[in-house]
């Protein structure tokens, strides 16, 4: 359930499918691009001209490891899994200063008595930050399940949890944004723009998903079908990639190293 009030100063909502203004990248050098279906990745691809993929997060990094894809909206764990072979774009990220909304734990119980925990096979970073978030802050070690595992809490990400949130107002939620953000003071960054290193014309096409960007943010009004959907993806949801951004990203990085799950404490190439 939104905890949004209705506001008369929101503007109004058209109900047609939009028309973007396009950026055309390079037509003489054409790239493969891929994102999320969620609402979440919309403003960052709604003026990209070319046609991109839409697929889970899991599916999408792996069709970027196998250069399938020259770019694509990844989660951020991947990056920093496989560093030498992308570049970052600079200046765009999909994250939150505080409450994310759209990444949740399901729970039945208080954390920290959480035994189970049913993991979401779609999203590579929300399951190392929930990993995280219980053993060095909330001082547990459940054991993590699939999806279709009975389990005490349940992770759920994108849009399927904003409709979960919302047909089940009751239920006990933990925002992993708010939740990060409380214990470290720390924005969270989810999903970035990946490049292959070996992608024809990488700084070019660094600087067209940023206009597209720019052109995206600034028409959330007219992405949003609802007056929520346009407070999640303004009030919620932050594009930006400043210092903080990549300040929790490398603290998130140094977390990965402590919980066993990197080896070391990656160097990201931003482009």
């Amino acid at each position: 359930m939104s905890n949004f009030s209705e506001n008369n100063s929101v503007p109004e909502f058209i109900t047609t499918e939009p028309h973007p203004h396009l950026t055309p990248l390079d037509p003489t050098i054409p790239h493969h691009l891929g994102s999320v279906p969620y609402l979440n990745a919309r403003p960052l691809t709604y003026a990209i001209a070319e046609p991109i993929v839409l697929m889970e997060p899991s599916r999408l990094s792996k069709e970027l490891a196998e250069n399938l894809l020259h770019a694509a909206l990844v989660p951020i764990v991947e990056v920093l899994e496989n560093s030498d072979a992308y570049h970052v774009v600079d200046g765009i990220a999909i994250g939150a200063l505080n409450s994310v909304y759209s990444v949740i734990l399901v729970h039945t119980m208080a954390v920290v008595r959480l035994k189970t925990i049913a993991l979401d096979s779609a999203s590579k970073t929300s399951n190392q930050l929930i990993k995280i978030l219980l053993q060095k802050y909330y001082r547990i070690s459940p054991r993590y399940v699939s999806p279709d595992e009975a389990a005490d809490a349940q992770l759920m990400i994108g849009d399927p949890a904003i409709a979960y949130r919302q047909t089940h107002p009751d239920e006990r939620f933990l925002d992993l944004g708010q939740s990060w953000h409380s214990h470290t003071g720390l924005p969270f960054v989810f999903a970035v723009w990946a490049v292959r290193k070996d992608a024809p014309n990488v700084a070019g096409l660094a600087k067209n998903l940023r206009a597209a960007a720019k052109i995206g943010l600034a028409a959330r009004d007219e992405i949003a079908r609802n007056h929520f959907e346009y407070r999640y993806l303004t009030e919620h949801l932050y594009y930006h990639m400043n210092d903080p951004q990549k300040k929790a990203i490398a603290a998130f990085a140094s977390d990965l190293v402590e919980i066993g799950h990197l080896a070391k404490k990656p160097e990201l190439s931003y482009i």
